[in-house]
């Protein structure tokens, strides 16, 4: 549990041909043989202190939009029939929103045993009471253009280089599921590079 660090941003990620150096704020610089940067892309790249230009070409090419999501018990954010009542619901509003308006109906979605029904509301704050909520946090989602979906395609060419590999669901659909698997192949990426630094190749 010491080796943890909590609330402390990573504000510089400096690679050398024998390892990397990583600061964080609160914390002296510590030194490591390798770094896996499980974070958005345009964070990994602002973390990098050196980053090459296909770094900066494939990290730089995923874009991101605002999303701001609210935990709340206000039951008019699903539709008037309790019949119609899903995981997911959107929001049909009679001018095209700019960002998607949906409802997450919890207790369905995760097989919530709660007396209360749970929501989680992207991007209509405004519609909902105030006095039902809970918490308010704001994300950022990739957004999937042709050019992020060819730096998809190009992940090897810069995870497992240089002794740094990225992690994070923006390499595949967005989805936390998504985040598990990326986290899994940089987990192989690691071990397998390690093993060739061992042996001097």
């Amino acid at each position: 549990a010491d080796r943890i660090r909590t609330s402390a941003p990573v504000r510089a990620v400096t690679r050398d041909a024998e390892g990397v150096d990583v600061q964080a704020d609160g914390c002296e610089t510590e030194r490591f043989d390798e770094v896996v940067i499980a974070a958005h892309s345009d964070q990994a790249l602002a973390m990098l202190t050196d980053p090459s230009d296909l770094e900066r070409e494939l990290l730089g090419a995923v874009s991101y939009q605002p999303n701001e999501a609210v935990l709340h018990t206000d039951e008019r954010m699903l539709p008037r029939r309790r019949a119609a009542w899903a995981s997911w619901n959107y929001h049909l509003a009679p001018e095209p929103p700019t960002c998607t308006q949906l409802t997450y109906w919890m207790n369905n979605l995760q097989s919530l045993h709660s007396p209360t029904n749970l929501l989680v509301t992207l991007n209509r704050t405004e519609a909902i009471d105030p006095g039902k909520i809970i918490r308010t946090i704001p994300y950022a989602h990739p957004v999937f253009t042709p050019e992020g979906m060819a730096a998809q395609a190009r992940h090897g060419e810069i995870s497992g280089m240089d002794r740094t590999h990225f992690c994070g669901a923006y390499w595949r659909w967005g989805f936390h599921e998504d985040g598990v698997v990326s986290a899994l192949n940089a987990i192989q990426r690691v071990g397998s590079s390690a093993a060739r630094q061992a042996v001097g190749v």
